[in-house]
């Protein structure tokens, strides 16, 4: 591992929220280039940095150059916690454009890149509709489109049903219990460190991001999207759908676009042995390919 600056700050938005970010930069070699990664929901930043083995995708980026920023979205973590169901997208979407202005001081760029996984793949499409100027390349892993997985439309809906009777929007955090069976091939120490970080971190979630899940805001911005996006996909996705992702890659106004299925993979690639390195090549790739976006 190359030498780098580890640091976590707070950024605080235009609305009052606190939000908590982590921080690598390298000491060396840097490439020019920042990175914002954007976690789903049920579990904050923390996965983007498995502190064991070769997992972590923050040491895997920053040691070839880029400067990498994970963000604890409203609602998770350090970051304030608002009723639950005002943790929507568009709520994230302009929490992020702070974010971002800060990443673009501390990281001396004029754009910074993003990767989002699953519900933080939301929050960008709708960020990336809202403020186009403020990005330069896209990774969207895990994301819905136009349509979900049928199971896991059930799952939400009773979640959405319990956050909105729970009076402050949260509800109880057991989506994590049995991930083990929805993983490819994986390393025990690694899911069980997974598993203790939710229960300790993360035991309650906010339910307003899952209607956003099912109802994608961020969809119609899709045919006018000049920012260069990969699709990163799982072969055994239970969140989406293969045909629907498919169909945001044809949508996708950008000529600069990419879609990737992983063999074998499901919804938590970080937590998969094979899976989890896939991940970080592709984010690395799609970072750091040449390339302009299209329009001004």
């Amino acid at each position: 591992m190359k030498h780098m600056e580890q640091q976590e700050f707070f950024v605080e938005t235009e609305s009052g929220i606190r939000l908590m970010v982590a921080s690598k930069i390298p000491k060396e070699q840097r490439l020019g280039k920042a990175v914002v990664l954007v976690h789903g929901s049920g579990v904050g930043w923390i996965y983007w940095d498995i502190p064991m083995q070769d997992y972590s995708i923050m040491d895997y980026l920053v040691d070839r150059g880029l400067d990498v920023y994970a963000v604890e979205c409203r609602g998770y973590g350090k970051s304030t916690k608002p009723n639950g169901l005002s943790v929507t997208a568009k709520a994230m979407a302009k929490d992020l454009k702070a974010v971002i202005a800060t990443i673009m001081k501390r990281s001396g760029v004029t754009k910074v890149s993003a990767a989002g996984h699953s519900s933080g793949g939301t929050v960008l499409m709708v960020a990336a509709g809202m403020y186009p100027e403020l990005l330069d390349r896209m990774v969207l892993i895990g994301t819905p489109y136009k349509a979900i997985n049928p199971l896991f439309r059930e799952y939400a809906t009773q979640v959405i049903r319990a956050a909105r009777e729970s009076g402050k929007g949260y509800v109880p955090n057991l989506h994590y219990k049995d991930i083990e069976n929805r993983l490819d091939a994986h390393d025990k120490n690694v899911v069980d460190w997974y598993k203790f970080v939710v229960e300790e971190n993360y035991s309650v979630m906010p339910g307003g991001i899952l209607p956003d899940i099912i109802e994608n805001p961020g969809a119609p911005f899709v045919p006018s999207m000049s920012i260069p996006t990969l699709i990163f996909s799982g072969a055994k996705e239970y969140v989406t759908e293969l045909a629907d992702a498919q169909a945001m890659f044809f949508d996708l106004a950008t000529r600069d676009k990419g879609f990737i299925i992983q063999p074998d993979s499901f919804h938590l690639a970080f937590l998969e042995k094979r899976g989890h390195r896939g991940l970080q090549e592709c984010i690395f790739f799609w970072i750091t390919k040449s390339g302009s976006r299209d329009g001004p």
